[in-house]
């Protein structure tokens, strides 16, 4: 309701009872999650993609294969969610992926690029990289307490359930994060409701008062109380950089290593293991995937048991053990067809960006072609493959040579595939020639939105279309292939 309040699209659908069932009936409709979705990540849909007058079932499929699709693009689980799923109402699907994509919306300025002063939450012996292996719930938890003990408050947050139920570290933060205009009268009442009501109080004053009630911080709700700590970060993290300016300077250079196209890839590819729906979420690439622990799980998604848990020691920090995993790692990959010419286990744990995202990438590109494999009788596909599949299904309006070929950057060959493989999703009056780079742009968006409207699972960027990056676009290809292939 509160995210979405203005959106001309949603005028008649909100704002939502929310102690009705009112909120599965509005996401059946196919309109609301394709809006959240660009809230969370703004720009993942292009809104003419939208079907916002909803004349037919098969409207409302689209609409809800590009938002599943999308939502995926951007890191969430959507295993087993489909579009008659949500238009069939079914409430713990429907809740699970709200949930992810509000989560993602709340967590997405709980960074150090977002906020560089985090690195005051650093504790002794420390680094700037330690910092980095932090998920944004452990970040949320630290700065909850660096303002505890600002405050000169003993208790400490471990947890966003039992510490949070009698509302005192929610006094004392919001009275050091918004001085003068958030008190500690709560401190006085003895009920927990009512101490709770206190606390929502002062949430009002400062415009926050979401996610939780009452009850909801008395009984420790996790999600709910993470969700609120987390939009308090989001509007009054009250951090300063320290005067010590080694820090800056040390975040600066840090910061200036990440080429852009580097760390463009590096979000497509953490969006595409978190899809996966492994363990735990990937939040940094290189550093999340040091233990092995990971990559063994995408290993273990690729080609189940083929891993044997049994040769791994889980949440080790002991370096010959991680090492050990990370070994087990590369003979694992080895043995799911990958190349790992010079790579060992100490390359991985030591963080090694070339060979760690290379072993990434084949893991990706492994998961685009296994399908595809499967649906041709087990043959091996190829690049080349891929290309004559497309000229054949273009049949002539467009040609390419190879996927580093200029005209994909148009975005009109992807589009005439699109339309060929499922005739009429292309509006082709929103399509433009494709000449400048502001037409590039949007016919690349356009066709990102077009390829999961039809139900592909894609996570390029469109930034990847109109550079022509290779890698990306052959995903794209495989991806349409695959849905071609499955009808």
């Amino acid at each position: 309701n509160y995210v979405l309040a203005e959106d001309q699209f949603l005028k008649g659908s909100l704002p939502i009872d929310p102690v009705s069932d009112d909120l599965f009936k509005v996401v059946a409709e196919g309109i609301l999650l394709c809006r959240l979705v660009d809230k969370a990540q703004p720009g993942v849909i292009f809104e003419k993609a939208i079907n916002t007058k909803i004349k037919s079932i098969h409207h409302q499929v689209e609409n809800h294969n590009l938002a599943i699709n999308s939502a995926k693009s951007i890191g969430c689980n959507v295993v087993n969610i489909g579009a008659q799923d949500l238009i069939e109402k079914r409430p713990h699907l429907v809740l699970g992926l709200v949930w992810q994509i509000i989560k993602i919306m709340l967590f997405k300025k709980v960074s150090l690029r977002e906020h560089p002063e985090l690195v005051v939450l650093l504790e002794g012996g420390e680094e700037l990289a330690d910092l980095l292996k932090l998920s944004p719930e452990e970040i949320l938890m630290r700065w909850v307490n660096h303002h505890l003990k600002n405050a000169g408050c003993s208790r400490k947050l471990s947890n966003f359930s039992g510490d949070i139920k009698d509302s005192e570290i929610y006094t004392h933060l919001m009275s050091q994060i918004c001085p003068g205009v958030c008190d500690k009268s709560a401190l006085s009442e003895s009920d927990p409701k009512k101490r709770a009501g206190r606390v929502l109080q002062n949430a009002d004053k400062i415009g926050c008062r979401k996610f939780v009630n009452a009850d909801n911080i008395v009984s420790g709700n996790a999600q709910l109380n993470m969700a609120f700590t987390a939009l308090l970060f989001n509007e009054y993290p009250a951090l300063e950089m320290p005067e010590d300016n080694r820090q800056s300077v040390e975040m600066a250079a840090l910061l200036e290593e990440e080429d852009e196209g580097d760390s463009r890839e590096e979000r497509v590819f953490k969006n595409w293991m978190n899809a996966l729906g492994i363990d735990k979420d990937v939040n940094n690439l290189i550093e999340d995937c040091k233990s092995g622990e990971v990559l063994l799980e995408l290993v273990d998604k690729l080609k189940p048991a083929l891993v044997n848990w049994k040769m791994v020691t889980k949440g080790t920090k002991i370096q010959i053990k991680t090492i050990q995993n990370c070994n087990y790692m590369v003979d694992c990959a080895k043995e799911l067809g990958l190349s790992v010419v010079n790579v060992g286990g100490k390359d991985i744990v030591d963080g090694n960006k070339k060979l760690v995202l290379g072993l990434v990438w084949q893991m990706m590109r492994k998961d685009t072609v296994s399908l595809l494999e499967k649906l041709s009788d087990g043959g091996k596909i190829s690049d080349s493959d891929l290309i004559k599949w497309a000229n054949d299904r273009v049949k002539g309006k467009a040609q390419i040579a190879s996927f580093q070929d200029q005209e994909l950057g148009t975005g009109r060959f992807l589009l005439h595939l699109c339309d060929a493989v499922t005739p009429g999703v292309v509006n082709w009056e929103l399509v433009m020639a494709g000449e400048s780079a502001e037409e590039k742009e949007q016919n690349a968006k356009y066709v990102l939105s077009v390829a999961r409207k039809m139900g592909c699972g894609v996570f390029l960027l469109w930034e990847d279309v109109v550079e022509v990056k290779p890698k990306m676009l052959m995903t794209f290809v495989g991806s349409v292939m695959s849905l071609d292939k499955s009808r």
